[in-house]
């Protein structure tokens, strides 16, 4: 259970540093740390729950520690190829890149560190390890999918933040070059106002990339990837937690 939480506390920290880096003022649907109290408080607050974390995790030997470490470091990497991306330069191939360090990298180390602190033979670490890293790239693409269609306060925004996310490099490279440009009119126009609410513009982006076949992309992606995660653990024995790991990806699968 501290192991869990290390990496939990982990999580939160970059939650609590995307959004001054983003300069998001809501997650989910609440005030942000900086915007409820200050940008100082949420810096050393993320430094702060990274601290707990490395405390938690240096019960679990130098193998553990180290691995918490590198997913950090990694994560510092994915945010760094996050914030200098843009739409024109990003391939498919870049996009997956960032996203196993930024996002699947803490899935895969947590499976990781749960197989070898629970005994698990060299087999059934890497199944984890793989399971982790699938289950990870398929959160993220889910989340890339959910930031356009979901609907409250946090509507579009990855892109009033000008992140460049899977639906809009699937649209930016199979489509004209006239209708490239309209897209780009339109997130540009939503970056301006980023902290004003304008249902129409949003609404139209959506159905934009939603005709142009993004999103139906985006979903074969993160069947392909649940998939190969689910069968990286079908040779491990059947376990009530091997069924919880297989339920995550049924219901990350659904969700919507």
């Amino acid at each position: 259970m501290p192991l869990a939480l290390a990496f939990e506390l982990m999580h939160t920290a970059t939650l609590v540093h995307d959004d001054i880096i983003d300069q998001d003022e809501t997650r989910r649907d609440k005030p942000a740390v900086h915007t409820k109290w200050s940008v100082n408080d949420a810096i050393l607050t993320g430094d702060a729950l990274i601290a707990l974390a490395v405390e938690l995790a240096s019960e679990y030997g130098q193998e553990v520690l180290k691995t918490v470490a590198r997913s950090a470091l990694e994560l510092c990497d994915g945010e760094r190829m996050d914030i200098t991306s843009s739409l024109e330069t990003t391939t498919e191939e870049s996009y997956f890149k960032r996203i196993r360090e930024k996002s699947a990298s803490l899935f895969r180390a947590s499976t990781y560190c749960g197989a070898l602190t629970g005994g698990g033979s060299s087999s059934e670490i890497a199944a984890l390890s793989a399971f982790g890293q699938n289950f990870g790239i398929a959160y993220q693409i889910k989340d890339d999918i959910l930031d356009l269609t979901h609907k409250g306060t946090d509507v579009l925004k990855d892109q009033k933040s000008g992140n460049i996310t899977l639906p809009l490099i699937h649209f930016y490279t199979n489509n004209s070059l006239g209708q490239r440009k309209e897209l780009e009119s339109k997130l540009q126009t939503l970056m301006q106002n980023r902290n004003t609410n304008d249902t129409e513009l949003s609404r139209s982006i959506l159905e934009t990339i939603r005709r142009a076949g993004s999103l139906d992309y985006c979903e074969k992606k993160i069947g392909e990837h649940l998939n190969r995660a689910v069968s990286s653990i079908s040779g491990l024995k059947n376990s009530q937690f091997k069924a919880y790991l297989v339920e995550m990806t049924e219901i990350l699968r659904s969700q919507s």
